[in-house]
């Protein structure tokens, strides 16, 4: 079960130096503004109303020219269903999530933290928590990349590129979030798409009636030779080799 295990509130500050927690950091910003770096290369602005959840282990510092308020808190045996520092906008429900904190606050310092109020206050907490970035997390960097490879991997002119800069991340961290999730990377995935595709249009080159270089552009690659040669890397065999054995099999795939 959740439960906090440190709540503070922050006076008028304008930096917090380079650090990390041990487990998830809750920011709920109650004035001011300023912006978090992470040292995985990736910034987030804040403002007043507005809430921070950081992964533990990450490190950053906190930065304002005109200084910030906030109540912060780090939480054990919580798992929320974000793995990246996320920021919650200011909605109807943040204004409740402030009033829990404020409680939380106040008798986490009265009584001991395994006192019955202290967990039942860190379970609506994380309850909330959950229900905010459920609200939230439609928006997933992984699956933005992922999609966009479904949706285009066809084409011949889609780049990576121009998913990755559509997110505010850097193109490492996501890169290593899609390897976590997927266990390849972004670009092999792409590959293994137009190669599976590839598979399936040589098995019925016979009926399809195309050429193995309209083949390679079906699948997304301009040039031949290139699609040969991740063919092959991909399966053993040519595309051409690929097809006269898929004939002789009479395997369609």
């Amino acid at each position: 079960m959740a439960f906090i295990n440190y709540i503070e509130k922050h006076t008028k500050t304008f930096s917090v130096k380079r650090h990390k927690h041990n487990f998830w950091e809750i920011i709920l910003v109650t004035d001011g503004q300023g912006v978090l770096d992470f040292f995985s290369g990736t910034t987030l602005d804040y403002k007043k109303g507005e809430i921070i959840c950081i992964p533990p282990e990450v490190e950053h510092i906190n930065h304002s020219t005109k200084g910030f308020k906030n109540i912060h808190l780090t939480i054990e045996d919580f798992t929320p269903p974000i793995t990246i520092p996320t920021k919650i906008s200011e909605n109807e429900l943040t204004g409740d999530f402030h009033n829990l904190l404020e409680l939380a606050l106040k008798y986490f310092h009265r009584f001991a933290i395994d006192h019955p109020i202290n967990f039942s206050l860190s379970a609506s907490i994380a309850e909330m928590l959950n229900h905010l970035l459920k609200q939230k997390t439609s928006y997933s960097p992984v699956k933005v990349i992922y999609d966009g490879i479904e949706s285009n991997f066809t084409n011949c002119y889609f780049n990576l590129d121009d998913l990755f800069n559509k997110i505010p991340l850097a193109k490492e961290y996501i890169r290593k979030l899609f390897i976590k999730e997927y266990g390849v990377t972004p670009l092999q995935f792409l590959q293994s798409k137009r190669i599976e595709h590839a598979k399936q249009l040589l098995s019925r080159k016979k009926d399809i009636n195309l050429r193995v270089n309209e083949i390679a552009f079906s699948c997304g690659f301009l040039d031949q030779a290139y699609f040969s040669r991740i063919f092959k890397k991909h399966t053993g065999s040519t595309p051409n080799e690929f097809h006269l054995t898929a004939l002789k099999n009479n395997k369609v795939y």
